[in-house]
């Protein structure tokens, strides 16, 4: 089957299973949308601009890497327990809303280091912010699911993502004015998108009534749930795939900036600049990646993809002058709307609609496991090598395996994946 246009019985099962879901209007994109902006600017600001931060503090690069990943370690690991509460909890505000909350201590946690207060404080905001906002941020992917057919996932959560590219894009404009000279701006302005843009969610995304079928009860025996979980195989193979691909990216993406200046001599506030080229690109072709994953296949998509950015980090590491960066850089930026945006709408149509939440965590967990343990990993190589050129070779390394194991997954089986074996437990 292809990824937009499902036949017979996987039609009736979406109908059986997911009646409340719709095709979505525009309006409502935008309104979803205000969160990931919100996140946009969180996640650029970890990528591009954290490292700097935390080392004015004198940290080590193992350290920064594991600091500088807008996920938590210890938030990765309740995800699945938030996913699965967030299928069974029935409340006056919906299921999923009520984690949405746990943003604000994020916000706050930005407000205290515009203070730029002492070495256990910023380690402190930069261990429990991630770990709030990895909680908040499961409940906010799964409202895609509970509220958009498959059909339309791909290109919904295109445009969900180009507006989250827009608003990073926005910060590393802000940064590369601003953050040698007046940073407080900086943290102020990733607080306020935030704020802002979780309370336009909340506001503007009504959540679907909860399914008629009742979800299971969650196992006491860790063995009989494990199994229950890794029973949908595809999917299992599917988020280890994705677990090689956020390990690869996850170890990048925070020296990317000081890439540029350690090892290419570019001054630190032009270092930014090679991040603003990553986003265009990916922005640019976050909603053509959606359309594409929707009308030609989500997988076949998404192969391309990968398979072009594994390669792009190979060549990246080589380079040796800024104008060779930012063609490579503009390059992998195309290439990485295409995982970007398909992930998770191809792994919704791996498993069943009652358990969205609950498996949405474990495939959370295991990514956003991967990006601190990348850095961490990749930010010792550079130590060991005495070059973040060593980053560059793994992190590429990495994304290629991710493609060699997705090449297992049988997409072709999700119509039987949502209506046989969707009931699994």
């Amino acid at each position: 089957m292809r990824g937009v246009r499902m036949r017979g019985p996987c039609r009736a099962a979406v109908a059986r299973e997911g009646g409340s879901m719709r095709r979505v209007s525009f309006r409502w994109m935008l309104g979803y949308g205000a969160g990931r902006a919100g996140l946009g600017m969180h996640d650029i600001f970890f990528n591009a601009v954290a490292g700097f931060f935390l080392v004015s503090y004198g940290l080590p690069n193992w350290a920064v890497g594991f600091l500088a990943n807008e996920r938590s370690f210890v938030g990765s690991v309740l995800q699945p327990v938030v996913g699965a509460v967030s299928d069974r909890i029935r409340t006056p505000i919906g299921r999923r809303k009520p984690f949405l909350l746990l943003i604000a201590p994020v916000v706050v946690g930005f407000l205290v280091l515009m203070t730029r207060p002492e070495g256990w404080v910023v380690i402190a905001v930069f261990l429990v912010g991630p770990l709030c906002l990895s909680i908040a941020v499961v409940a906010y992917e799964v409202l895609l699911p509970d509220c958009v057919v498959p059909e339309r996932r791909g290109t919904v959560n295109g445009v969900n993502r180009m507006l989250g590219f827009m608003s990073g894009m926005g910060l590393l404009v802000l940064a590369w004015r601003l953050w040698e000279a007046q940073p407080s701006i900086v943290f102020l302005a990733v607080a306020g998108s935030l704020a802002v843009g979780f309370l336009i969610t909340f506001v503007a995304v009504h959540e679907p009534e909860p399914r008629t079928r009742t979800t299971p009860p969650l196992r006491l025996d860790p063995a009989i749930y494990l199994r229950g979980v890794l029973a949908h195989r595809e999917a299992a193979k599917y988020v280890g795939s994705y677990f090689l691909f956020w390990f690869g990216i996850g170890g990048i993406t925070p020296f990317v900036t000081r890439f540029g200046n350690e090892e290419l001599g570019i001054p630190v506030s032009e270092t930014f600049l090679l991040l603003v080229v990553v986003i265009v690109a990916t922005l640019l072709f976050s909603v053509p990646s959606g359309w594409l994953g929707d009308h030609v296949g989500k997988k076949v998509v998404t192969s391309w993809g990968i398979a072009a950015f594994g390669i792009l980090i190979l060549v990246g590491s080589q380079v040796g002058s800024m104008t060779q960066a930012v063609v490579v850089l503009g390059a992998a930026g195309v290439a990485q709307a295409v995982p970007t945006v398909l992930a998770y709408p191809l792994f919704t149509e791996l498993v069943p609609s009652r358990r969205m939440g609950e498996l949405s965590g474990w495939s959370a967990m295991v990514w956003s496991l991967a990006q601190p343990l990348g850095a961490t990993v990749f930010g010792a190589m550079a130590d060991l090598a005495g070059t973040l050129r060593a980053v560059f070779l793994g992190g590429g390394a990495a994304v290629l395996l991710s493609w060699a194991v997705l090449q297992t997954v049988r997409v072709e089986r999700i119509g039987e994946v949502l209506t046989v074996d969707g009931d699994a437990e």
